[in-house]
């Protein structure tokens, strides 16, 4: 069973050892060229939007960070540990989220990677298209258009 709790404070730096670890090919290269440092970035996400854990029954899988940016939230990352991988972890978030946003925001919006292309395959198969490539970065936005709230008569 899969649950998401906001993350405790001593799981931010589990958060960003994943990241790091997952993301080390373009991380700190992207970090430069928006003239970021780490220790910036590691603020930022525990202070804009909130980080969460996710669980596979009680085992922590890993963590997405969202922000709401109305209409439109921003999904800054979904990362898994490697043992959670290839398991439909992913498309369950993603699908909560969908659920959870619909009627609320307009889209959700998340950046990725162009060596990320196993996220980018999944992205496309839920519905999530490019609307901004960035080239500098290597990297595109995609969002995933919601549902207005069903109005009830």
């Amino acid at each position: 069973m899969l649950t998401c709790k906001p993350a405790t404070g001593d799981q931010y730096d589990l958060f960003w050892q994943l990241l790091h670890d997952e993301a080390a090919d373009y991380l700190v290269r992207t970090l430069e060229l928006i003239e970021m440092s780490e220790a910036e970035f590691r603020r930022l996400f525990r202070t804009v939007g909130q980080v969460y854990s996710i669980y596979c029954d009680d085992a922590l899988a890993g963590f997405y960070w969202i922000e709401e940016r109305a209409p439109i939230a921003h999904l800054h990352g979904l990362i898994l540990e490697r043992a959670f991988q290839g398991r439909g972890i992913g498309t369950q978030v993603l699908t909560m989220l969908a659920e959870r946003y619909t009627g609320v925001m307009d889209a959700i919006e998340l950046g990725v990677h162009a060596s990320n292309v196993r996220a980018r395959r999944l992205y496309a198969k839920l519905g999530y298209q490019i609307v901004k490539s960035l080239p500098d970065l290597d990297f595109d936005v995609m969002q995933h258009p919601l549902p207005p709230r069903q109005e009830i008569a």
